[in-house]
């Protein structure tokens, strides 16, 4: 075979060094947070920091559970459906042209899944004045279902065409415990402290062909599967964290919050397998390559500031909620029992921002609702996976005692700027002579979440980018006691 030695070289490098394992890449993956809670929270976008008495600020502002002059108890449920395709769109039909290259992928869409997002008790008791809540909650940071499909075409040095396919499928779901003791002053100022409890589960699998098609090489008429390889990573571990907030009433309509977060100090458990069907043009039987390993990672500090404006006109009442978060990404770390990773974490990390806005208007026992919540990126735009470190990457033995390369994931998965755009409306019923009140909350959300693959190349890398959206119906029930 007429083959560029360094380009095989490259190749090789590439699948054995350049693999998406638990890197920087996949740690990201825990903490990534999408936007759930009850449906009044989802509707306002997430802005509730400073303004409160809903169970689902109870790890962005705990001071906000100290707002609660009653108990409650409320539980939600959602039906969403998710879409990937690439932007522009590239399809077989229509596929694009970029630096010698023409690629594109399948898009793909899921069917409507149901899922139970949260439950949520608050406790309140008082003196006088002065009231002293606890508050519960089990919610889904994380519930992301997303396949690509991508495909690309490109003549290599000595002008024959090589065909490239790869395929992921990767499902993450982070599940959060929250704990909060709160409390206030005269309704002047509150303050709250939340312990969360955490628990993950990540998956993907997916496969990668790189061959020369029948016809396209005169060496191997027949053709030729260069590089194939079937590849799955599965990791589950737990985390804790604790947040630290307060609320300051400065006067009756005007509420200004501010929070901290510790880092998440998470455990995890990598296993991974891969099946090697052909390594540089040698044909292999498919043996099992298989190992784990247990690291920890320490997610960022935050800083969460809000505030809210109460104000009303007859029987017309509206709320205004704003919300900023600073995430000291640049902060976080991944280490092996007490080695730190110099190589890996904050080093393709920067520090990034969370903004929320939403609104609410209550008219008699109705609520209208609308909000927009924008995160950016936690990767540097140079960031790229680093697998030196032989704990969790580097070369190992087959099934029959063959040296072999180690894990095969081969893209490059920056996962970009996420926009929330939200709508809801409830109702919430006059109390009856004990006070009770019951509640109904929906909200619409539409996520667009970008997602920058590079699949690495042989030749120049291009970026291609990936349009990862989601809709969701939420709905939460809920009691005031």
């Amino acid at each position: 075979m007429k083959t560029n030695k360094l380009t095989i070289t490259v190749l090789a490098i590439a699948m054995s060094l350049a693999a998406g394992a638990q890197t920087s890449f996949d740690a990201a993956k825990l903490y990534e947070e999408e936007l759930n809670g009850t449906a009044r929270y989802v509707g306002m976008g997430g802005a509730m920091g400073a303004l409160g008495s809903d169970v689902s600020v109870i790890s962005h502002n705990p001071a906000g559970i100290g707002t609660y002059r009653n108990s409650d108890i409320n539980f939600s449920i959602s039906s969403f459906g998710t879409s990937v395709n690439t932007d522009p769109l590239a399809t077989k039909a229509s596929p694009l042209f970029a630096n010698g290259r023409t690629f594109y992928s399948h898009n793909f869409k899921s069917d409507l899944n149901l899922a139970f997002d949260n439950f949520a008790a608050v406790f309140s008791g008082f003196d006088d004045d002065n009231y002293l809540n606890f508050g519960i909650s089990y919610r889904k940071l994380q519930n992301m279902d997303r396949n690509l499909d991508y495909v690309d075409a490109f003549n290599d040095v000595d002008g024959y065409e090589v065909w490239r396919e790869y395929k992921d499928h990767q499902r993450n779901k982070i599940h959060s415990w929250d704990f909060n003791l709160s409390c206030n002053l005269s309704d002047l100022v509150y303050f709250g402290w939340t312990v969360g409890v955490l628990s993950t589960d990540t998956w993907s699998e997916g496969y990668f062909y790189d061959y020369y098609a029948e016809g396209k090489h005169p060496d191997f008429p027949g053709g030729l599967d260069y590089t194939a390889v079937d590849k799955m990573n599965q990791a589950d571990g737990s985390g804790w964290n604790m947040s630290f907030g307060t609320i300051i009433r400065p006067i009756q309509a005007l509420r200004l919050g501010v929070a901290i977060k510790t880092p998440t100090y998470f455990k995890q458990h990598l296993e991974y397998a891969d099946y090697l069907y052909a390594v540089e043009g040698n044909q292999k039987d498919g043996s099992k390559f298989s190992n784990y390993v247990n690291y920890k990672y320490s997610s960022p500090w935050s800083l969460d500031l809000s505030a809210g404006l109460t104000f009303g006109i007859g029987d017309v009442n509206c709320a205004l909620g704003g919300e900023y978060e600073r995430h000291f990404t640049q902060r976080s770390s991944l280490s092996i029992g007490n080695t730190r990773l110099e190589s890996q974490g904050a080093v393709d990390y920067k520090d990034f921002s969370v903004l929320k806005v939403g609104t609410e208007l209550n008219i008699k026992n109705l609520s209208l609702r609308g909000g927009y919540n924008y995160r950016e990126s936690m990767f540097n735009a140079d960031s790229y996976p680093y697998l030196y470190d032989t704990d969790f990457n580097g070369w190992g033995f087959d099934d029959n005692g063959d040296k072999v390369v180690g894990r095969t994931d081969f893209q490059i998965d920056r996962l970009g700027k996420t926009h929330y755009f939200t709508g809801g409306i409830g109702y919430c019923s006059t109390p009856d002579g004990d006070g009770t009140q019951f509640y109904v909350d929906l909200a619409y959300v539409h996520g667009l979440r970008n997602s920058i693959v590079n699949v690495n190349e042989y030749i120049e890398d291009v970026d291609v980018n990936y349009n990862y959206k989601s809709d969701k119906v939420l709905l939460t029930f809920g009691w005031n006691f």
